[in-house]
């Protein structure tokens, strides 16, 4: 039986079998505004009930931003980050040069420079390990950082990553939109995970996953967030 870890998404766990599988990085990708932020956001609120660790590392919105679109849906991490148990890397500040005050779980970095990326999650990963070998990790999303990037060396900064991720013990997500890089690409970049979860605005297919057939369903978005139909 393969340990599962709850996304949180009413009726997407039921989908396939009880969650994502452990200790696996899940892509889920597709067109621009079809949910995947929030997926995102879903799979961290689940963190705060389940009292787990999460890694979140964004590029298109910070810190506040996030607590902001959290708030939306009635989900609170002000308390959780405080507890330090929120490790995140802003990435979007560091797109646009603003300077903020960094601590042991809150750090910025800049699109442009994927090394700094890597090193800033190698000192989060170090921090969390001492404390946990079981955490959740959120990467939304890779879009700004092909759009900043040579594509193949995002490639394998991506699998540097995500290889890290794995060896402390996380369970994560990526997100990508579709058609941002040409599809050779974005069939490697499908290779480096291993669960696919392919988002249209209406209907989630899930491509790949460990341990779970290729299922699909119907999904909305409400004022509860993600909710398969």
């Amino acid at each position: 039986m393969i340990p599962k870890v709850k996304t949180g998404i009413a009726g997407f766990d039921e989908l396939i079998g009880g969650g994502l599988p452990e200790n696996t990085m899940t892509l889920v990708y597709g067109p621009p505004k079809t949910g995947k932020s929030i997926f995102c956001y879903q799979f961290l609120q689940q963190a705060v009930k389940d009292d787990e660790f999460c890694l979140y590392l964004m590029t298109d919105y910070n810190l506040s931003q996030l607590e902001e679109k959290m708030m939306s849906f009635n989900w609170l991490i002000h308390e959780y980050f405080q507890k330090e148990m929120l490790y995140v890397l802003d990435i979007a500040s560091g797109s646009i040069g603003a300077t903020q005050k960094e601590t042991h779980t809150f750090k910025t970095s800049s699109p442009q420079n994927p090394t700094e990326i890597i090193s800033a999650v190698i000192d989060d990963l170090q921090y969390i390990y001492q404390k946990t070998h079981h955490f959740r990790s959120v990467l939304d999303s890779t879009t700004a950082l092909f759009s900043f990037n040579s594509p193949i060396l995002m490639i394998r900064v991506l699998k540097s990553y995500v290889m890290r991720m794995k060896v402390a013990g996380g369970t994560g997500i990526i997100t990508y939109t579709e058609g941002v890089v040409d599809s050779q690409i974005e069939t490697m970049l499908k290779t480096i995970v291993d669960n696919i979860v392919h988002l249209d605005g209406g209907k989630i297919d899930v491509e790949a996953m460990v341990g779970c057939d290729n299922v699909s369903a119907n999904y909305k978005i409400t004022d509860e967030g993600f909710t398969i139909i």
